[in-house]
């Protein structure tokens, strides 16, 4: 197996192969939440208009994310586990946008395959990979 560290943004999107996106801070820690918390599927996205015009498209979606570390007008959720650590997401898709993580898995458009992770899911990725 042949494994490269690429870093930041620059690094997603010379990735190649099966690529794991890694944001430990927030956004993959929400994602996981939300699954944990029901969610049927989650679209990482880049940009604010790419996802409200989603959001548009599948009005019954949850919206989350921030830019700046601050959740968007509009949007159900900022990026915050603690937000989102009760609430019920059975059977809804969740749209996020983010200012890195989900920036990064928009970048890794030549990747092979794409992960995401961060300290909440790192079992379920090594055991995957």
């Amino acid at each position: 197996m042949n494994v490269r560290i690429l870093e930041l943004l620059e690094g997603a999107e010379a990735a190649r192969g099966l690529t794991v996106i890694i944001d430990v801070f927030r956004a993959f820690s929400v994602a996981s939440y939300a699954f944990a918390g029901g969610a049927e599927r989650l679209f990482p996205v880049r940009g604010l208009e790419e996802a409200r015009a989603l959001k548009r498209a599948l009005p019954d979606a949850v919206l989350m994310g921030e830019r700046e570390g601050r959740k968007q007008p509009g949007f159900d959720f900022g990026n915050s586990p603690f937000e989102i650590l009760d609430v019920d997401f059975t059977g809804k898709t969740v749209i996020q946008t983010t200012s890195a993580g989900t920036q990064g898995v928009a970048l890794a458009a030549e990747a092979g395959e794409v992960l995401v992770g961060s300290f909440t899911m790192a079992d379920a990725i090594v055991r995957f990979i």
